[in-house]
């Protein structure tokens, strides 16, 4: 089973960077898509965000990203000291926070 989770961590980090580069935030002041480890709860990267001095505007289904409202410029610098993993644009990750109605 740890095998099966490094290979997980691997496969992420290694989409990560390339992902960084593309879809990082154009204007903090629009707000950011703040992605934590997947295993995360969302109470969690809720409090990290308020900690961080963001506020939360939106979360959906996948409760490790929430989009954030930054107080402060140095929000990217405090959120990654909080255990973020990547800072996007909230639009290129607008599917992963729709909520599914069934």
């Amino acid at each position: 089973m740890s095998r099966i989770a490094f290979l997980l961590v691997f496969a992420l980090l290694t989409l990560a960077a390339p992902l960084a580069l593309i879809a990082g935030p154009k204007d903090m002041g629009e707000g950011v898509a703040v992605v934590f480890a997947p295993w995360i709860d969302e109470a969690t990267a809720m409090s990290r965000v308020g900690e961080a001095g963001g506020a939360v505007i939106r979360t959906g289904n996948l409760g490790f990203i929430s989009v954030a409202m930054p107080a402060s410029p140095e929000f990217a610098d405090d959120i990654r000291k909080a255990g973020a993993w990547l800072l996007l644009d909230p639009q290129v990750v607008g599917g992963c926070l729709t909520e599914i109605n069934s």
